[in-house]
């Protein structure tokens, strides 16, 4: 992506990381573009019960007018899939009289409202996308969808395996050996937010949904 960007001859004065996801892109941007002025803004969807990120995007920490006016701005984060959080990013610095604002993103689903002007790479079709900087975060929310599938159904880690690839289309071969012993860490983190119980019965260990 900095490749491309350097090509085009664009040469941005502010790198703008959409918060949280782009952070780690925006920083190591910064690196490759040689240069040191980086900000954040955090764009957020209001979303109903069910979870869907349908909602109107809201910013939350506005940017001050200094931060871009009369600047050639770098607007980036780590996937654009619907595009909205993009889209709302470009008006609100648009409305603080940058230069020029151009987009960026490592990974860009086609079915987006807004094809970002420099892209690592295109994803013809919707996928969820677990980076390593928020694992964590994504796995606790894919592992608690697979257990709302069966809400009194007591889970073991093969149970767990068989869901991810089932649901996911996750191998749970490819999964160890790219994340060796994360699972149990990641029922570890759920246990300690509230969002599951576990038992040991007959020395083998199962998580139930709170």
């Amino acid at each position: 992506m900095s490749k491309d960007i350097k090509r085009s001859g664009y040469e941005p004065d502010v790198i703008i990381a959409l918060a949280r996801g782009g952070w780690f892109a925006g920083r190591v941007l910064c690196d490759f573009l040689g240069l040191d002025d980086l900000t954040s803004l955090k764009i957020e969807h209001y979303v109903g019960a069910a979870a869907i990120d349908t909602g109107t995007p809201h910013v939350r920490y506005p940017l001050a007018d200094s931060a871009v006016k009369g600047k050639k701005v770098l607007i980036v984060d780590d996937i654009v899939n619907s595009g909205e959080s993009m889209l709302s990013a470009v008006a609100h610095v648009a409305e603080r009289k940058p230069r020029e604002i151009r987009t960026a993103s490592l990974q860009y689903v086609g079915s987006s409202k807004l094809d970002p002007d420099y892209v690592g790479e295109r994803l013809e079709d919707w996928a969820w996308i677990v980076y390593p900087w928020n694992f964590m975060e994504d796995m606790v929310s894919i592992l608690s969808k697979c257990m709302r599938k069966d809400p009194n159904k007591r889970w073991d880690l093969t149970a767990f395996k068989h869901s991810l690839y089932t649901n996911h289309s996750l191998d749970p071969v490819v999964f160890e050996i790219t994340q060796p012993g994360r699972l149990p860490e990641v029922l570890e983190e759920m246990e300690r937010i509230g969002r599951v119980s576990s038992e040991a019965v007959d020395g083998k260990k199962y998580w139930k949904l709170l």
